[in-house]
């Protein structure tokens, strides 16, 4: 028998009894670790009789260890039957020591933080509003100028170049007339007006033409690594080729060229393009609208978590990032700069703020599905399972990766998200 009182949010205090017969077996595992041990002349160890070691010892020397045992025999149990689920270790306390005694049980206490019960907010009759998939002049006009761009060619050009251009180059960089290291390539295209390269490099070589040779004066940014930051550097350049960009016209033989099943002239390619838009669009909306619908029932509802749960979460997370700066053998401030963290103070506030978010949203969409009593059929999992596969032949490798209670999960996620956004005030 198992009571639980609730402590509080987070925290529950169950007093749990351990019977006569249980306190018996747990004291009859203790004698039997203690033969093994011990050492008696006159007998190997493990030889020594039962009904001696009593004689000489007493039950009491084996009470530590019973406890110990009955713990262990009754605490998951209790836990079961309480229907508690513990973040941390249990804080445990014997009602009364002079309980305990062979042949008779007594009672104990466990404190431990628990999940907390979430308090949920309105999921039914939401007002939210679907963006319109209406597809406008513009939308099709900066789709086909993405795809001509995409279809642009460079052209050799005998002119100088100017800015958009591309210049085809050798250079070698020098400082105080001495070549640094990576400081040289060869055949290089560079588009003028691209910033990949130096600051005031490129503005350097607009009017060169093929076949000048032209030194660039530029100073290195002072964030640049640590051998050439700040340092000026004189690259002396070599110019093989000039292009410029040549974008193709929207025509009937460039519609064709994109050989696109029944769309041949411009005006069917337009039309070809709205459909897809709208379809990009359509799909665009419905997941806004469901993260919008959801987002709302999530902002509505809280959960108080145990600070035990949220810090071994958060560990597990900064051990993550400090493997990974080993892996790399990089500083780990290195490492959290390339993620956007100023250092691990930002990245351990981030990743509670994340932890405490994933954590809400789980408890949320599992209260619904228990509110709604959703569950997920066979004939259900089989289907995500194909759907998953996309070949009939690939399911029992899709059903090795995923077992069935996973995938079940996952179809009462859906179910519960279809349900909150079916349910919106019309």
């Amino acid at each position: 028998m198992t009571n639980v009182e609730k402590l509080s949010e987070n925290r529950v205090k169950l007093t749990i009894n351990v019977t006569s017969e249980v306190f018996d077996k747990a004291l009859d595992m203790a004698l039997e670790e203690q033969i093994k041990k011990v050492k008696v002349d006159g007998f190997r160890p493990g030889k020594m009789p039962k009904s001696m070691f009593i004689s000489r010892f007493g039950w009491e020397s084996l009470y530590e260890d019973g406890i110990n045992n009955a713990l262990q025999l009754t605490y998951y149990d209790a836990l079961q039957e309480a229907d508690v689920y513990p973040t941390s270790n249990p804080k445990i306390d014997l009602v009364d020591f002079s309980q305990v005694k062979k042949g008779q049980g007594f009672d104990y206490t466990a404190e431990v933080d628990v999940w907390p019960e979430v308090h949920l907010g309105e999921y039914k009759g939401l007002k939210v509003k679907k963006e319109s998939t209406r597809v406008l002049k513009k939308d099709v006009d900066e789709e086909i100028e993405k795809v001509l761009k995409n279809k642009t060619d460079n052209v050799i050009k005998e002119d100088a170049a100017a800015l958009g251009d591309t210049v085809v180059l050798d250079f070698e960089g020098f400082i105080d007339g001495v070549p640094f290291e990576g400081g040289k390539g060869e055949n290089h295209p560079l588009e003028l007006g691209s910033n990949s390269f130096i600051p005031g490099f490129e503005d350097q070589l607009v009017g060169v033409k093929a076949g000048d040779e032209k030194d660039v004066n530029v100073t290195f940014p002072k964030n640049y690594n640590e051998a050439l930051a700040g340092k000026d550097a004189t690259f002396k350049c070599k110019i093989h080729e000039v292009k410029i960009k040549v974008v193709p016209t929207l025509t009937n033989e460039f519609v064709e060229e994109l050989e696109i099943e029944g769309v041949k002239t411009v005006e069917e390619y337009e039309e070809h393009l709205k459909k897809e838009i709208k379809e990009r669009k359509a799909k665009e909306a419905e997941r806004k609208f469901e993260d919008d619908c959801m987002n709302q029932v999530f902002d509505a509802s809280y959960a108080e978590f145990p600070e035990s749960l949220i810090s071994q979460a958060v560990e597990k997370n900064v051990k993550g990032i400090e493997d990974q700066a080993n892996q790399y053998k990089m500083p780990i401030d290195t490492l959290l700069g390339y993620y956007g963290f100023s250092n691990l103070d930002d990245f351990k506030k981030k990743s509670e703020e994340n932890t405490r978010k994933q954590y809400l949203q789980e408890l949320v969409l599992d209260k619904i599905i228990k509110n709604e009593n959703i569950e997920a059929s066979k004939e259900e999992i089989e289907a995500k399972y194909l759907e998953m596969a996309k070949d009939q032949d690939k399911v029992d490798a899709m059903k090795k990766q995923y077992p069935e209670h996973q995938i079940a999960y996952q179809i009462k996620v859906e179910k519960a998200v279809k349900l909150v956004c079916d349910n919106v005030a019309k």
